[in-house]
C-alpha cells in the first residue's frame, strides 16, 4: 500500500516574483491555493502531512494543518528538517511562527545538526519519499529535480503554477 501523505515543495521566497511582500495578490493567491489544496486532500482522507518548514509555502501549510489538528486530532504534522538552527538567523516573526508550528508536530526530525550541503535536499526528498501527493510552488528551474524525483516514484504532483496534477507509474 503506497503512503497516502502528503508534503510540499517550493521555491525559496527569494525566488518568487513577490519575494517578501506577502500582501501581493500573487502571493495571496498562492496561500489560498495551497489550503484549498490542504482541505481537499483532508477531505479525500489524507491525514499525514510532512514538511520541511521552509519560511514560506512550507511553513504556510505546516501552519495550516496545524489548525486543522486542533479540529481533528487524527491528523498528523511530520517536521522533517534540514538542520537543528534552520530558524536562527530568520525574521523574529518568522521564527515565532516556525518555533509554534513544531510545538503542534507530532514529530520533528532533523537531517542534521548543523546546516551541511544538501540537508536541505536530503529533508525534501525524505518528505517526498514519506508521501503520495505533493503540491509544487517552483518559479525556478531548482525545483524541477523533485518534481521529476517524484513523478518518477509514482507519486501525484500538483503544480500550482499550472494548476495541474500529473501522476507517472
Amino acid at each position: 500500500m503506497k503512503n497516502n501523505g502528503c508534503t510540499f515543495i517550493a521555491s525559496s521566497l527569494s525566488d518568487f516574483s513577490f519575494g517578501y511582500d506577502f500582501e501581493n495578490p500573487k502571493c495571496i493567491y498562492l496561500v489560498s491555493q495551497l489550503k484549498d489544496y490542504i482541505t481537499k486532500k483532508y477531505n479525500e482522507g489524507v491525514r499525514d502531512f510532512y514538511s520541511v518548514c521552509e519560511q514560506g509555502t512550507d511553513l504556510w501549510a505546516a501552519e495550516y494543518v496545524a489548525e486543522i489538528i486542533k479540529k481533528d486530532g487524527s491528523v498528523k504534522l511530520h517536521c522533517i528538517l534540514p538542520y537543528e538552527e534552520q530558524a536562527a538567523k530568520w525574521h523574529s516573526d518568522v521564527r515565532e511562527l516556525y518555533y509554534k508550528v513544531l510545538e503542534q508536530a507530532d514529530d520533528t526530525k532533523f537531517v542534521s545538526l548543523r546546516y551541511s550541503e544538501g540537508c536541505l535536499k536530503k529533508a525534501r526528498l525524505l518528505t517526498i519519499d514519506s508521501s503520495r501527493y505533493i503540491f509544487t510552488a517552483l518559479e525556478s528551474d531548482l525545483g524541477n529535480e523533485y518534481t521529476e524525483y517524484a513523478l518518477k516514484n509514482g507519486k501525484s504532483v500538483y503544480n500550482f503554477f499550472t494548476e495541474d496534477e500529473s501522476v507517472r507509474e
